[in-house]
């Protein structure tokens, strides 16, 4: 016996231990008009498990809900299947219901014989109805081997650390405190506005420092200087973080953690050639400009050369503020020697900010005699030791422009402890180097929301406004959770046996909310071990279990080949047709298959879909074990790039088809016959088609093997 025959037969459940109850939906006319329900009812009757079976005009309606409420307990159903539309649309009204029964969530399930079905093959009922009994047929073996979610709930600790103290962290603490939120400020410097950029000093140093006065002496914000995170653990809600100050250590239960680290000028380096007492960078310029403004003396400078852009970084990647303070600058050298003449080379000038200031202060240094000059990206200016050398886009000819100061914009670039402090708090970080928060927004609303912000330059560059509009509005995200006295989840989250356990560490590398961590044990090898509030039941450490000692119940190892199981030795497939099997991610394919439905878009109805969460859920094994229960084709659907709701999934869905792939070749298979689809959730055109296709490159195939 192979694995997975092992895993089913072991968890495969006596046939008097399952109670199943099918409901048959007519749907007003919907589905009945096409398919037989009766019939098909009928036929559910006669499924392994099954002990009740109704036929409902609408179950969705309360007295649908009722009835079905009164049969669970008349009939002791423990595993409810509704037939009915798509599970988008009603599964979580059943499953209230089946709650309501004492059922497990996970015990009431959807097959959807109306999108699937009676949408697609209106001109061929008998096929519609052959195609719905297939999908009950996998329904039921699905709810006989399926396991009951747990519900995971936790306390939220009303106290928030706050990592930086730039305008946008001070801002947000004094507003939370205001609330009666606990803040803890950790700051690595040793003092207030010491971290803020030197070319930001004079515009914001003193707001800063004011505002860290005014926040340090609430009585419900602290304040540690000289500090830093060492260790981070817990869950959304109570996180247990170390903090290191000078030779101490301190422990803090805190529900939410906002990073606000200020971003930091890059250095010019020292591979440059050029005179560094005449070539400055935009913060060596801004505290010379200074010197000169306290000394009340005019700055002794004739020809002044800002070049904007000067980094090659910034080339591909804006850093959003270079352009306003260069201009400022410039503003400024021209008030303290109007006769020096002022020459700004730039590439794109990028102003945002709110309002129209930014563009008067530009309309300003026009008229205060200020010369804008635009290079070629590709022929950046050439810094010479009497010039900067340039072409002329508009005349092509070359141009030298005498200088006493030169001063190059650089990048601002995240701190140099950000690495190692997205690892503590699992974030992700973009090609900069700069935070990336996770998209909420995109997540599965069933799930947890992880209580872990990133505002201001900790992201990307951002000027004072900005950084105070992200701070009302962290601000306001930061209420909003510590408004649940608890987090509770009822959605599956993965589990580890830890007899089964080997230690290998593979789960934990490729968990994208670092809910996995690997615990050592005395005398034996280390286990992993699972958050449950911090895990949004993706799947991908199921997959790369060697041993499968992790399961995900709802998408589990045993469950998704039962279905392959049931949909491919039913016989609802039509003589001599193709046998295919679609693993379907339900944000994505799953919902495009839905919409194609919905817009009653014909498809081969050799085709039976199964729903997974997330293509990361897309198993190997599974492919191999539809494959070699008679699969003729499998078809798997799955987020487009940069859309997976669970981060990456796609992206590992990819990588291990094409190692699959492989592997089918060098064993003689034709890797034709597994094909991944990239589908938007509102794609249901591209889903038909890439369907037609593929099922008509099967049948090519199958011409050719019998022609051999």
């Amino acid at each position: 016996m192979n694995q997975f025959q092992i895993m089913l037969s072991e968890k495969q459940p006596q046939e008097s231990d399952i109670r199943v109850g099918v409901v048959v939906c007519d749907c007003g006319a919907r589905i009945a008009s096409v398919i037989d329900t009766e019939a098909l009812r009928r036929q559910a009757a006669e499924m392994p498990g099954v002990v009740f079976t109704s036929r409902e005009a609408y179950p969705c309606t309360k007295d649908g809900q009722a009835r079905l409420l009164k049969a669970i307990g008349d009939h002791q159903l423990n595993r409810v299947l509704v037939a009915g539309c798509s599970p988008r649309l009603i599964r979580s009204m059943f499953r209230a219901t089946a709650q309501e029964a004492g059922l497990a969530r996970s015990y009431l399930n959807v097959a959807n014989i109306r999108e699937q079905c009676a949408y697609i093959h209106t001109q061929d009922p008998s096929t519609a109805f052959q195609k719905a009994v297939g999908l009950l047929e996998m329904g039921v073996a699905r709810l006989g081997v399926t396991g009951a979610e747990t519900t995971r709930s936790s306390e939220v600790v009303k106290s928030v650390l706050m990592i930086g103290s730039d305008i946008s962290a001070l801002t947000t603490a004094q507003d939370l405190a205001e609330h009666g939120i606990r803040v803890t400020i950790v700051e690595r410097s040793s003092g207030f506005g010491e971290a803020i950029p030197d070319d930001l000093r004079k515009a914001t140093r003193m707001q800063t420092v004011e505002k860290g006065h005014e926040v340090s002496r609430h009585p419900l914000i602290d304040v540690m200087f000289n500090a830093h995170v060492t260790e981070v653990s817990g869950h959304p809600g109570e996180y247990a973080v170390r903090v290191q100050q000078n030779d101490r250590i301190i422990l803090f239960s805190v529900g939410v953690i906002v990073v606000a680290n200020a971003a930091e000028p890059k250095s010019l380096g020292s591979e440059h050639w050029f005179d560094r007492s005449r070539v400055k960078t935009q913060a060596e310029f801004e505290a010379e400009l200074d010197e000169a403004s306290r000394q009340e003396a005019p700055i002794d400078l004739k020809d002044v050369v800002m070049i904007f852009c000067a980094d090659e970084s910034q080339r591909t990647k804006c850093s959003r503020t270079c352009c306003n303070i260069g201009i400022r600058q410039a503003l400024k050298l021209k008030q303290l020697n109007p006769n020096a003449n002022v020459t700004i080379l730039f590439r794109e000038i990028y102003l945002g900010g709110i309002g129209e200031a930014y563009e008067n202060e530009m309309i300003q240094s026009r008229n205060l005699g200020v010369t804008f000059f635009r290079y070629r990206k590709d022929r950046p200016p050439v810094i010479g030791d009497q010039t900067v050398d340039l072409l002329d886009s508009l005349t092509g000819e070359a141009l030298r422009l005498p200088y006493d100061r030169v001063v190059m914009t650089m990048p601002l670039v995240p701190q140099d402890n950000m690495r190692q402090l997205a690892s503590l708090l699992g974030l992700p970080i973009d090609e900069d180097g700069f935070l990336a928060e996770p998209r909420t927004r995109l997540r599965p609303g069933r799930y947890a929301e992880p209580g872990i912000y990133a505002l201001g330059s900790a992201q990307q560059p951002v000027d004072t406004a900005e950084s105070l509009f992200q701070a009302y509005l962290t601000s306001a995200r930061v209420l909003r959770f510590m408004g649940q006295e608890s987090i509770k989840i009822e959605s599956p989250a993965a589990q580890i046996s830890p007899s089964l356990c080997t230690g290998c560490g593979n789960c934990p590398q490729v968990c994208p909310v670092k809910a996995i961590q690997l615990e050592s044990r005395d005398g034996v090898l280390s286990l992993s071990e699972i958050d449950q509030l911090r895990c949004i039941g993706c799947g991908n450490c199921v997959v790369v279990c060697p041993v499968k000692a992790i399961s995900l119940p709802g998408w589990d190892s045993v469950e998704i080949p039962v279905q392959m199981s049931a949909a491919l030795q039913s016989g609802t497939y039509r003589p001599g047709a193709p046998k295919i099997v679609a693993l379907a991610c339900e944000w994505s394919a799953y919902a495009a298959a839905d919409i194609a439905g919905a817009r009653r878009m014909t498809y081969p109805a050799d085709v039976r879909i199964i729903r997974t969460n997330c293509s990361a859920r897309f198993d190997p094994y599974h492919i191999l074990w539809a494959f070699l229960n008679g699969a003729d084709g499998v078809f798997l659907g799955a987020c487009p790039a940069g859309e997976c709701h669970y981060g990456s999934g796609n992206l590992y869905a990819l990588e291990r088809v094409e190692v699959l792939k492989k592997e089918l070749r060098e064993h003689g298979y034709d890797s034709r016959r597994l094909h991944l689809e990239f589908l938007s959730v509102d794609d249901g055109k591209k889903f038909v088609q890439t369907i037609e296709n593929f099922v008509k490159k099967i049948k090519e195939l199958d011409s050719e093997v019998a022609r051999r």
